[in-house]
């Protein structure tokens, strides 16, 4: 790694622990990465030295650098220490922190040390006042005192063992939890006389509530036999309130109170059906909802969605539209998706009467089949389907994973995931694949380094013919290969993307190219490799031509500094001299030449340069030493940062890369 790679690494970590200790519910006052070689170490301050940080910064007694320095020899996974007041390079007090040392199994030259607020944590969480608070290590030292004029050491009762919670001591109560990880244990002493008062208090209160209990209970007894002397009356009352329409079916006069009460009942448990159903209806799409939250990874509240907890198949139909497809009405293209989807549940609940079929994104139809019948149930189900798939390929084509083994319900989201990483393995074909395994992605071709070079330096010269024939190289290759449907969208996606770039250098107008007939666009109507082909042929070809078109247009200025480089590339040459030579500034020269060509003197010069450079390392044994001074560079050093620059590898390397690529040829 080098030096800029690794202060960006070290820049990463600060930044991060910056984040961590922002958290207001960690109480952390700051969090020390701390490496034993060189005693280097990382806060939040950023790097420091282990003996500068621990006498300046963290200034305490108990733990100074030889502390510190002391942790690597020691064996243990996690350990709290003590707390300690530290200071500052001022011998101000920064706070009274809690150590907290969190070590690594596999390497044992690196620790994280984090220093815990006390105070901050005692605050927020005390809510007894006039009580001791201990924190306890197992060898009786008090981690933490909320009195530090209080004895290091606490002495506990015998009694108060893991069976006992609490226990009367003295003139005082001891409650008592420890912690199952860090082994800590966290000791409450409370006097007997604030627990007594306490005590005394809550009498008062439940006695006062007990007499407003009786006296309420007897209120509302007398109310409730006044009011409700004739129960039929006041249910007739309510139903007149209520449904004062039903009145109206009934004459003015005497009713017959049993049939109107019935009649109305009858109307009550209708509607209350009708309510049910809406209901199982909303409990439906809750459940949908639910699955999908669970596939999402979205945090869901213990018992808020009740979900299936049982074995289950989960299969995932991926749809892939064609050009007729998309030439449908928007509103007809949505009716046609929801079909596809319909159809998939009915003819999964066919067989699988508790199946779950839900629309998880535009183009992916998630089937779960909660059962535990032989997979070859499942088997002929996805079979079926396929067979009428097949027969719509004219609009959409499917890809169908599935792993044929019952997954556990604590699986779902990671059975999901699984299977959307299987789609991604569909080959380049119109027809509906079924992919049951993962297996090995294969290895992704595109362009090697010196072909990237040889593809920027044939669009630069407007090689058409000579672009296409390389690129079709590569897709020949990774037809080879057994490539992806997805790793060839990303190949396209790239060659368009460098192509793109190199127009634009080249001062090339690309709106037309973009705007009107937009090439990422038409990478969606691909199906198979010849697609991909004639695509970039007819990108690649039509970009070429344009920057050919582009390089026609001469201009004096231009070609003049461009000859210049070119002709005496080996010379010590300098913007200055050119422009001297054409009697302008080289302030101006310099803005002229970007405009026109895309690129500064400089990178002009250095392309020239190293262009000759390769060629040199081609095709001869000289040193790398003399083609630097041949090139035109006075200093190795900087001839071999500026050619890894361009070329992605120093020149020893790309010259071994060449004899192996001519020796593969």
């Amino acid at each position: 790694m080098d030096r800029s790679s690794a202060n960006d690494a070290v820049n990463q970590l600060v930044k991060r622990v910056r984040e961590i200790r922002e958290n207001e519910m960690l109480y952390l006052h700051d969090i020390i990465i701390q490496y034993e070689q060189d005693s280097f170490l990382i806060h939040q301050g950023g790097p420091d030295r282990l003996d500068t940080l621990y006498a300046q910064t963290y200034h305490s007694e108990p733990y100074d650098a030889d502390f510190w320095r002391k942790q690597f020899g020691l064996r243990y996974k996690l350990k709290v220490y003590p707390q300690a007041d530290f200071y500052n390079s001022q011998n101000n007090r920064a706070g009274g922190f809690v150590p907290l040392v969190l070590k690594s199994t596999t390497n044992e030259d690196i620790y994280i040390a984090a220093l815990l607020d006390s105070d901050k944590m005692f605050k927020a969480f005390s809510s007894v006042s006039n009580a001791q608070f201990h924190i306890i290590d197992e060898d009786g030292t008090s981690v933490f005192r909320s009195n530090p004029r209080l004895p290091l050491h606490l002495p506990l009762p015998d009694e108060l063992d893991g069976s006992r919670d609490f226990i009367k001591s003295d003139n005082q109560y001891l409650f008592l939890r420890k912690g199952d990880v860090t082994g800590l244990s966290y000791v409450l002493v409370i006097p007997n006389e604030k627990i007594a008062s306490q005590m005394s208090r809550i009498n008062l209160v439940l006695l006062l509530l007990l007499a407003v209990a009786l006296v309420v209970s007897i209120t509302l007894s007398v109310v409730v036999s006044i009011r409700f002397y004739t129960p039929i009356q006041n249910i007739i009352r309510t139903i007149q309130r209520d449904s004062p329409q039903t009145m109206q079916q009934h004459a003015i006069g005497k009713i017959d109170e049993l049939h109107f009460i019935e009649e109305n009942v009858k109307q009550f448990l209708k509607t209350r059906n009708d309510i049910g159903r809406d209901m199982r209806r909303q409990q439906s799409q809750l459940a949908h909802l639910g699955y999908i939250r669970k596939l999402k990874s979205i945090y869901t509240r213990p018992n808020e969605l009740s979900l299936a907890e049982q074995p289950f198949y989960l299969i995932l139909f991926h749809l892939t539209t064609t050009r007729r497809f998309r030439e449908l009405l928007t509103a007809e293209q949505d009716k046609a998706a929801n079909y596809i989807k319909e159809f998939i549940s009915i003819s999964l609940a066919e067989t699988f009467p508790e199946s779950v079929t839900l629309q998880v994104e535009k183009d992916q139809i998630l089937a779960l089949l909660f059962t535990d019948n032989d997979v070859q149930d499942v088997w002929r189900a996805v079979e079926r389907l396929r067979q009428v798939f097949d027969r719509d390929k004219e609009y959409c084509y499917l890809t169908l994973a599935f792993e044929p083994h019952v997954h556990s319900p604590g699986s779902f989201t990671h059975a999901y995931e699984e299977t959307v990483e299987m789609v991604k393995r569909r080959k380049l074909s119109p027809d509906t694949q079924i992919i049951t395994s993962l297996g090995p992605e294969p290895l992704y071709v595109g362009f090697a380094p010196a072909q990237e070079q040889e593809l920027y330096a044939n669009l630069q010269a407007g090689q058409a013919e000579r672009v296409i024939l390389l690129t079709n190289r590569v897709l020949q290759r990774m037809d080879k290969e057994g490539a992806t449907a997805e790793q060839h969208v990303s190949f396209a996606k790239e060659t368009i993307a460098k192509t793109v770039k190199m127009m634009v250098a080249a001062n090339v107008e690309i709106g037309d190219v973009l705007d009107h007939r937009s090439p990422y666009e038409e990478l969606k109507q691909c199906i198979d490799a010849d697609d991909y082909r004639q695509l970039l042929e007819r990108f690649l070809g039509d970009a070429a031509r344009r920057i050919a078109d582009k390089n026609e247009e001469k201009d004096p200025v231009t070609e003049f500094v461009l000859d210049t480089i070119r002709n005496r590339y080996n010379e010590d040459l300098s913007l200055e001299m050119i422009a001297d030579s054409l009697g302008l500034t080289p302030s101006y020269v310099s803005r002229y030449v970007k405009e026109k060509t895309g690129s500064n003197f400089s990178d002009c010069l250095n392309e020239v340069r190293i262009k000759k450079a390769k060629q040199l390392l081609r095709t001869s044994n000289v040193q790398v030493r003399d083609i630097a001074t041949r090139v035109g560079y006075v200093n190795v050093t900087s001839f071999i940062r500026m050619f890894k620059k361009v070329t992605g590898m120093t020149p020893s390397d790309y010259r071994k890369a060449g004899n192996t690529e001519e020796a593969g040829e």
